[in-house]
């Protein structure tokens, strides 16, 4: 049974799903019985059970889906199964006071009636009132490994009787209904009880803990164990039934009362806000009618116009089915040639114009030998030679599934030679800056330090993960192949000082840097007009790097940029002043700040002392804190600036809005008046859309949403699980444009995405880049170029295509309409 094979998913309600056959896998599904009166009854109201006396029932896998809001237990095995999994699922919320005739319920999972042989592995229990678990009846030869159980009320795990119990690797935390009892309990007082158990995070009791002994009671069937450190960030991580990657929102939810420390026992649905809306979702396209849409056909290398369903393309040993049915939950890591070869008959593109960054990270990276502007080297932070201290550690929601952390309280260190082309880069450390420390890093080159800083952001969680991971971002290094990078640092507190990778950002030329210091060699270039090469040339500034003054002050912010901004110190006015030494021409200035609803500051823009631009910070973002939703940007155009150019800000702070300013960009649309010919041809005009701004289905359910992404443009991506369309109406000059398309194109998975003009393809790709990360931020935001495209005023703008429903979802990020041609030397 495959969940996640069906549009939106498949939730059963009012009755549980039994298993009483054998050979039997569960996986995707949504388990949620409730408490309708008209549903099955009450005392047998279970969400999976598994066995049926007189039955053999054996070889069993109950694997990521969510099983909550029974009446009974969740999950319970029964009937003396035998050879079973259970892995991998949320199992949660069963309900206390419902209609159970006994009264108050709440139970988690059962293990009993001499079940035999089952693993119980990276489950994610929460706010189940007893049994989580309960193993008991003499079941033999039972893990419990790598779970993690949370607000677990009178009952943690309890194993009775005579049972044979592995219990390794679990992390148990106490909630607001968990009474003082131990997590862990042994009772009984029998002999013929034996129990490993290690590395568990809670305590231990009960009256027969005389039987634990210090090895394996059994062969174990599990080998490959996460330390308890390690479980915990996995297990949320990974648990449940993620279709296309994501969990549903009521998963979404169980999973935030964990990192929020928010659970609570229920006695009903209603009580969390029910089972929501479900909107039919429109199955994909399945041209030979085997079950695998053709989408997924071309990602696994099967035959869309053959019925191939049972074949094994790949060589893997598994069918094509499975290939398909399990990477839409596990992601589809291998995929099959190039998918320009599949022979399904459709067009697909290679990816056109758009650049290839990256690569084989090793021990320093590898493809910035060429010294090409724009080329990103990522290397993996486990793949630095460690000292000091620092050890790799596993962690799931890191780019490789690794970190590496410190060790010791002692200060560590990790180093790397760089093998990059000789230029000059900007350098982004990504690492885990969790609220229960204050860390801090110093980076050096060739043993001179080049930056350092606190790691004292509030990201909103003690735990390493999605919400936790920034980063920090250093420009200007200049390098060269042969410097060693070093970063040195010492742990605070709980935080481990856990880095994930670091990325070279290739920005200029070592010559480059040059040119202005050697005043007697005569460059050429009239600085007077500017540089026709220089346009879309974009300047990013952090704020933090500005002339401060008059009460400007820096503070570190998670969602800014660089992970600082600067905000006022006092309530008089506040100056910051930039010294511009880029290109003479025009400029579009986008000042990035935080807008609060919480008060109404004013900024005014200045260039040589005459203000330029000014306005009051009156949106209403709906949060009074410095979010990815308060985020936003004022965009001043038509700047004339040469270089030695002073732009200043100037702001009054208002309320409880402390005038947060992020950063600054000024991207070059045009030299100054006399450097260059307009092409009269051609009227169009430069354009910028954010993806966000388009139109969709908002009743979609895998369609198009407007999701928040740190790297973005605006803060925001157009993001869709499954087939997706948007549009708008072009508002710009008739003429013809070049246009690029930013999106995000991650490596765990192969996504498709068609531009269209008044219902006409212009271009298709399959992205399929491998730009060495599985997470949307800078190094995964690439651009694919469509040349020459006619485009009237008024015209209809159409972004189609399909998520990758394994791990990769649309993520479109802007669209830059460029004149073609428009300007002639």
């Amino acid at each position: 049974m495959a969940g996640q094979t069906a549009p939106g998913g498949i939730t059963v309600t009012g009755a549980r799903l039994r298993v009483v056959e054998s050979n039997v896998i569960i996986r995707g599904m949504n388990i949620r019985p409730g408490d309708d009166a008209d549903g099955q009854k009450p005392d047998g109201r279970d969400g999976i059970s598994i066995g049926k006396d007189g039955n053999t029932v054996e070889h069993v896998i109950i694997d990521s889906n969510s099983l909550t809001w029974s009446i009974d237990e969740n999950v319970a095995t029964w009937g003396s199964p035998s050879n079973i999994t259970i892995s991998n699922n949320i199992v949660a919320e069963a309900l206390q006071d419902s209609l159970h005739p006994k009264g108050d319920h709440s139970m988690g999972m059962l293990i009993g009636d001499s079940s035999s042989n089952v693993s119980v592995i990276g489950n994610l229990l929460v706010s189940n009132q007893f049994r989580n678990a309960l193993i008991k009846d003499d079941a033999k030869n039972i893990e419990f490994i790598n779970n993690v159980i949370y607000n677990f009320g009178n009952e943690g795990l309890v194993v009775a009787e005579a049972s044979t119990v592995h219990v390794i690797g679990n992390v148990f935390i106490k909630g607001k209904d968990s009474d003082g009892r131990e997590a862990i309990r042994f009772l009984d007082n029998t002999s013929a009880a034996s129990y490993y158990v290690s590395d568990n995070v809670g305590k231990v009791g009960g009256t027969n803990t005389s039987q634990i002994v210090s090895d394996f009671v059994f062969d174990p069937a599990t080998t490959e164990v996460l330390t308890s450190a390690e479980a915990l960030d996995w297990v949320l991580s990974n648990v449940g039934a993620r279709i296309g990657g994501e969990l549903s929102e009521i998963d979404q939810r169980i999973v935030d009362t964990v990192i929020n420390g928010t659970g609570a026992i229920i006695d009903s649905p209603s009580d969390v806000g029910g089972y929501g809306d479900y909107t039919a979702t429109a199955a994909l396209k399945d041209s030979d009618g085997d079950g695998i849409p053709d989408f997924y056909e071309q990602v696994i290398g099967s035959n869309a116009s053959v019925a191939d369903a049972n074949k094994d393309a790949d060589g893997d040993g598994y069918s094509n089915i499975e290939d398909y049915i399990n990477g839409l939950l596990d992601g589809f890591t291998d995929v099959v040639g190039d998918l320009e070869d599949v022979t399904d008959g459709s067009d697909i593109t290679d990816g056109g114009n758009e650049t290839i960054i990256g690569g084989d990270s090793g021990n320093g990276g590898n493809s910035g030998a060429t010294g090409t502007v724009g080329t990103v080297i990522t290397v993996e932070a486990e793949d630095f030679e460690l000292s000091n201290g620092f050890a790799v550690k596993n962690l799931m929601s890191a780019s490789e599934g690794k970190v590496i952390q410190s060790t010791s309280d002692a200060e560590q260190s990790a180093s790397l030679t760089f093998d990059g082309g000789a230029g000059v880069y900007s350098l982004t450390v990504n690492y885990y800056d969790e609220n229960d420390g204050v860390s801090s890093m110093a980076v050096l080159v060739n043993g001179k330090q080049v930056a350092s800083w606190d790691w004292d952001a509030e990201l909103g969680s003690a735990f390493a993960n999605k919400s936790t991971l920034t980063a920090k971002v250093i420009e200007g290094l200049e390098l060269q192949d042969g410097d060693v990078v070093t970063l040195q640092g010492v742990r605070d507190g709980s935080e481990p000082l856990r880095i994930d990778n670091v990325s070279f950002e290739m920005t200029a030329d070592l010559a480059d840097t040059d040119t202005g210091t050697d005043t007697g060699t005569d460059t050429g270039t009239d600085t007077g007009t500017g540089n026709i090469d220089a346009i879309g040339t974009v300047i990013s500034v952090e704020a933090e790097n500005l002339n401060l003054s008059d009460g400007f002050v820096v503070k570190n912010i998670g969602p800014a940029s660089g992970g600082a901004v600067i905000q006022n110190a006092t309530d008089s006015l506040q100056t910051a002043s930039y010294d511009f030494d880029g290109d003479a021409g025009v400029y579009s200035l986008n000042v990035n700040y935080f807008d609060e609803n919480d008060g109404v500051s004013s900024l005014t823009v200045l260039v040589n002392g005459e203000a330029v631009a000014s306005w009051d910070w009156d949106a209403e973002l709906g949060s009074a804190y410095a979010d990815a939703g308060t985020k936003t940007t004022k965009l001043i155009e038509g700047l004339e600036l040469t270089a030695g150019d002073v732009i200043t800000l100037q702001g009054v702070n208002d309320g409880g809005e402390p005038m947060r300013i992020d950063s600054l960009d000024l991207e070059m649309t045009d030299v100054l008046d006399g450097a260059v010919e307009h092409a009269p041809a051609n009227g169009a005009e430069w354009l910028f859309i954010e993806a966000e701004s388009f139109v969709f289905d908002t009743s979609s359910k895998r369609g198009f949403a407007v999701a928040d992404i740190k790297a973005a443009s605006g803060g925001q991506v157009l993001k869709a699980l499954g087939v997706a369309e948007a549009s708008t109406t072009f508002d710009g000059q008739s003429g013809t444009y070049d246009v690029g398309v930013d999106y995000f194109d991650e490596n765990d998975g192969v996504s498709y995405l068609e531009v269209r003009v008044n219902g006409e393809v212009v271009d298709s790709w399959h992205w399929d880049a491998d730009l060495g990360d599985s997470l949307a931020n800078k190094n995964t935001l690439t651009r694919h170029l469509i040349s020459d495209v006619e485009i009237e005023a008024g015209d209809e703008i159409v972004l189609a295509g399909y998520g990758d429903g394994g791990s990769e979802p649309l993520r479109i990020d802007a669209l830059e309409f460029m004149p073609s041609d428009s300007l002639l030397s």
